[in-house]
């Protein structure tokens, strides 16, 4: 409804739609996948929030998905930092 290439989540830093604050997750994301992209996103929108720009941020929020993928018990601490360096953030 409001960006049709809109896929996977995003946060206000990117999407002008998305309110201060806020990362939104795709829902055509299966849940076992959610919590992969939701730390994308918060590790993007930190990494934007402290100038970077969108492609370093998100080429380095690829990188940690990636990793926790690939290591899923490491996945619960990771977003336990991100929300917390985020601070109030909603998902």
């Amino acid at each position: 409804m409001f960006f049709i290439d809109f896929t996977c989540g995003g946060h206000d830093f990117v999407y002008h739609f998305v309110p201060s604050g806020e990362v939104w997750i795709d829902n055509d994301i299966m849940p076992k996948g959610q919590k992969f992209v939701l730390l994308h996103e918060l590790h993007e929108r930190r990494r934007m929030a402290e100038g970077w720009g969108y492609p370093k941020a998100h080429y380095e929020s690829s990188k940690i998905e990636y990793h926790c993928r690939h290591f899923p018990s490491e996945l619960d601490l990771h977003l336990r930092q991100e929300h917390k360096i985020n601070g109030n953030i909603t998902a």
